[in-house]
C-alpha cells in the first residue's frame, strides 16, 4: 500500500518522527541513493510516500492515518486517470490506493449518499469495478467537458480519501427537501473549502434544487 503525503526536507523529517513516536518504533535512516527513511514496517521515501504491506493490520494503519491527518499531515490520492471509452469516461486510480476495507466503506458512502450524487453527476449508477491493477469508476456514459472532468475526477479522489480516514460509514440515506445545502455541506466535509473549489464546487451543485446558502431554501440562488 502506497500513500503520499508529498513531503520533504524538514516537512519529511517531522513525518518520520511522528510516525516514530506513534508506533513507538525508533527511525532509521536508509542513505543514499533512496534518501528514504524506515520505521518498523513503514518506508517513508524522499518524496513523502509511505509505503507499507497491505496485510498490516488495518485498525493500526487507520490510528496511524487519523493522528498524523490531526496533526496537519493530509494525504494524497494518486492521481486520477480519465480513460474515454467508445462513448463516456471511465474514470480510475491505481489498485493499491484503497484496500479491500477501504472499498467497502466506498461502497457504503456511494449507497448513503447515491441519490445525490448520481442527480449531481447526471449518471444513472454509481458501479466500481477493481481488477488486479485499478479500480475503475464507469458512471458517465457521455463524455463531460473538461472542467467538469476536473470536478468529477476530484470528487472520486475526495470520496476514495474519506474511505480511507473514516472509520465506520453509516449506510442509511437520508431524505432531504434542499438538495443543494444538503450537498454543498457533504462537499465541505469532502474538503471542497474556500476559493481554489469554487469552480468544482459549482459544478457539482448545478443539477441540484434549492439553495446552497441556506437550509430552509431561497429563490434564485447559486452557490459562490
Amino acid at each position: 500500500m502506497k500513500i503520499n503525503y508529498n513531503v520533504t526536507g524538514n516537512e519529511r523529517k517531522k513525518l518520520v518522527k511522528l510516525i516514530s513516536e506513534i508506533t513507538e518504533v525508533p527511525s532509521k535512516y536508509l542513505g543514499v541513493p533512496s534518501c528514504a527513511y524506515q520505521v518498523g514496517p513503514y518506508h517513508i521515501g524522499k518524496d513523502g510516500k509511505l509505503t507499507f504491506d497491505n496485510e498490516l493490520d488495518q485498525d493500526n494503519i487507520k490510528t496511524l492515518m487519523k493522528k498524523l491527518l490531526d496533526a496537519g499531515f493530509e494525504p494524497e490520492m494518486d492521481e486520477p486517470v480519465p480513460a474515454e471509452d467508445e462513448t463516456g469516461l471511465i474514470i480510475q486510480i491505481p489498485k493499491d490506493s484503497l484496500s479491500n476495507e477501504d472499498l467497502e466503506k466506498l461502497s457504503k458512502l456511494l449507497e448513503a449518499k447515491g441519490n445525490l450524487i448520481k442527480k449531481a453527476l447526471n449518471v444513472d449508477a454509481l458501479p466500481i469495478e477493481a481488477d488486479e491493477e485499478r479500480i475503475s469508476f464507469p458512471w458517465f456514459s457521455k463524455l463531460p467537458d473538461p472542467d467538469e472532468i476536473k470536478a468529477y475526477s476530484q470528487f472520486i479522489t475526495k470520496l476514495c480519501e474519506m474511505a480511507k480516514t473514516q472509520k465506520r460509514i453509516t449506510v442509511k440515506e437520508k431524505e432531504v427537501d434542499n438538495e443543494k445545502y444538503a450537498f454543498r455541506c457533504f462537499l465541505l466535509r469532502l474538503g471542497f473549502i474556500g476559493e481554489g473549489f469554487k469552480t468544482h464546487r459549482k459544478i457539482l451543485l448545478q443539477n441540484l434544487s434549492g439553495s446552497s446558502a441556506f437550509k430552509g431554501g431561497t429563490p434564485n440562488e447559486t452557490d459562490q
